[in-house]
């Protein structure tokens, strides 16, 4: 009895939370022919007064100031010969240049877009005009009309929903759905008018492109290491900086038809202090599509765009010239919970600064993965004689570690060269990727006069995806059998000693393992 007493307090609470949790944010109000309607708010959709923030690329300064308003504003637009405007905004709590101001009356923060720095992009804002012209805004608008009494609740207008489709602040079209029609259309009976149905499903797109945005993830590879980018605070993603956060003027948005909608997300390459993107996914309802990333890219020439301040491209890798700020990357796996919810699990954080796509800083927490393998190389492998190192005779090897005298026997591995083989022939790449590539590994290691092996890392040559998989392969290598039999040094005496392991990979198969 008291376990299902425990059970059903446990289920109405997380169910009351999840009622709070989704509510819909407090409306902002539209004035148009003298009639006054509320703009409906989803979650993850920005207003117009937050897609300013996001065009111009800052955090916006309001601070949240109950359950219902988490945008912490509320603004009094105006639409004005088919021009949408902000007359006024209501903040209760927000940052200004001397720090957070609180106020207990909202009837005191309630001031000009100016109050904010709010201006158009485009166009100059007219001299003694406090309403600002909304240029920067693109997206539907869904709202409901605040009827004045009896009468009007009565009317058509009342009993809908009213659906306007901006285009950088100029409404292009303006159409209403009756609550009669929607019913009828949503069981079946009926269908929308053209330009009805333009505009709903348009709504629809637009919707879910900033649902992705706000909950979707973009990859990242650093080292070999491979995490998630955190998203910035009323951003997008880091793809779409590149249009300046300009949705219409990407590839894909919720405007084109519905195969090619949906929003850009990239995977990231960090490497040698730089930022590269090597792939762009559009992600919607139906999945993820691959994109053609040059073809996507060089879409924003059209428009007028520049395509990179130097138009970089390596490996199929484009540097990332345009993104510039402050991001925060966590690194983990995603690990399935006891509720069976599969959920990202993270292991180490980094926050880096970037400008003009070259990091400028980096802040590991709890460390770096180069500190963890220097204290592993520390505390688990040791040298006998750090001064008397002997090594194979290779050229990289050599370049990479420095140059030592070779020994009269080579390290060698217990069972020999078809045993080593027959061992990564049975660890393969699982990255699909990697399946479709042919390219040759080189790793260098030190084994020390007891046999035991360490130090290891990539000696070949190779950028963008190859250094991504010879990496792949440093980990594979990591967890084999180490079983290798001491140098000898020239009187026969056991050395420490540079070792040489080489690979050809092969649809993702390590093939022709070999050492020196």
């Amino acid at each position: 009895m008291k376990k299902s007493l425990l059970f059903l307090l446990l289920f109405f609470g997380f169910a009351i939370q999840g009622a709070f949790a989704q509510k819909e944010q407090d409306a902002d109000t539209l004035l148009w022919n003298g009639k006054r309607y509320t703009v409906s708010v989803d979650r993850n959709v920005p207003t117009v007064v937050m897609s300013y923030f996001q065009r111009v690329g800052a955090d916006a300064p309001f601070q949240s100031w109950s359950l219902n308003n988490s945008r912490g504003h509320i603004a009094q637009l105006e639409l004005i010969n088919n021009e949408i405007r902000v007359n006024t905004i209501e903040a209760k709590r927000f940052k200004t240049r001397t720090g957070n101001l609180w106020t207990e009356t909202g009837i005191d923060t309630i001031v000009s877009p100016d109050y904010f720095q709010i201006s158009p992009l485009a166009k100059e804002q007219p001299l003694g005009e406090s309403a600002v012209v909304a240029d920067w805004y693109s997206g539907i608008l869904e709202m409901r009309l605040l009827a004045k009494d009896k009468k009007e609740q009565k009317s058509d207008e009342a009993r809908g929903t009213r659906y306007l489709n901006v285009v950088n602040g100029q409404v292009v079209d303006n159409v209403l759905i009756s609550d009669k029609l929607m019913a009828e259309y949503q069981s079946g009976r009926a269908k929308l008018g053209h330009d009805q149905a333009k505009v709903y499903y348009m709504n629809e797109r637009f919707k879910e492109f900033y649902l992705h945005c706000a909950s979707d993830r973009e990859e990242v590879t650093y080292n070999g290491h491979k995490g998630l980018f955190q998203q910035r605070a009323n951003g997008l993603t880091l793809v779409m900086e590149f249009f300046g956060n300009d949705p219409l003027q990407c590839g894909s948005n919720w405007i084109g038809v519905p195969s090619v909608n949906g929003a850009p997300f990239g995977s990231w390459l960090l490497r040698n202090d730089s930022l590269f993107v090597s792939e762009i996914k559009t992600h919607n309802s139906s999945g993820q599509d691959r994109q053609q990333m040059f073809d996507y890219l060089a879409d924003s020439v059209v428009g007028g765009m520049t395509f990179c301040h130097r138009r970089f491209v390596h490996d199929s890798c484009y540097f990332a010239d345009w993104i510039s700020g402050e991001y925060v990357i966590h690194y983990g796996s995603w690990q399935t919970n006891s509720f069976g919810v599969s959920d990202y699990v993270v292991s180490k954080t980094q926050e880096i600064r970037v400008k003009d796509g070259v990091v400028v800083s980096s802040k590991f927490s709890p460390r770096s993965f180069e500190e963890d393998e220097a204290e592993m190389a520390a505390t688990s492998f040791v040298l006998c004689n750090e001064a008397n190192v002997w090594s194979v005779d290779d050229k990289q090897l050599a370049e990479a570690v420095g140059n030592f005298k070779a020994p009269k026997k080579s390290p060698e591995y217990e069972g020999g060269k078809t045993a080593l083989r027959n061992w990564f022939l049975n660890h393969p790449l699982t990255d699909e990727r990697a399946k479709e590539r042919l390219f040759r590994v080189r790793i260098g290691f030190m084994v020390n006069c007891k046999g035991e092996a360490g130090r290891w890392q990539v000696i070949s040559k190779g950028k963008g995806e190859l250094f991504e998989f010879s990496n792949m392969v440093l980990d594979i290598v990591k967890t084999m059998p180490q079983k290798w039999s001491s140098a000898e040094g020239k009187k026969g005496n056991k050395v420490d000693c540079w070792q040489v392991l080489e690979f050809t990979v092969s649809n993702g198969t390590l093939t022709n393992a070999n050492y020196k």
